[in-house]
């Protein structure tokens, strides 16, 4: 499970992408701030993490 010191590291994180991105005009370097902010959203939203904040796989 995600900490919740690194959550408020991580909201903080995403909002500063979500911020890049809405500025952003190059459309790839959009994409890959896209993908930034899909995987911290992940991270955050997800209660499957284990007790080291580690995404488990299946």
């Amino acid at each position: 499970m995600v900490k919740e010191e690194e959550k408020v590291v991580f909201v903080y994180e995403l909002d500063k992408l979500q911020h890049e991105y809405r500025k952003c005009t190059d459309l790839s370097m959009r994409q890959k701030i896209r993908e930034d902010i899909t995987l911290l959203q992940e991270v955050i939203s997800n209660p499957e993490n284990d007790a080291n904040g580690q995404i488990i796989k299946y």
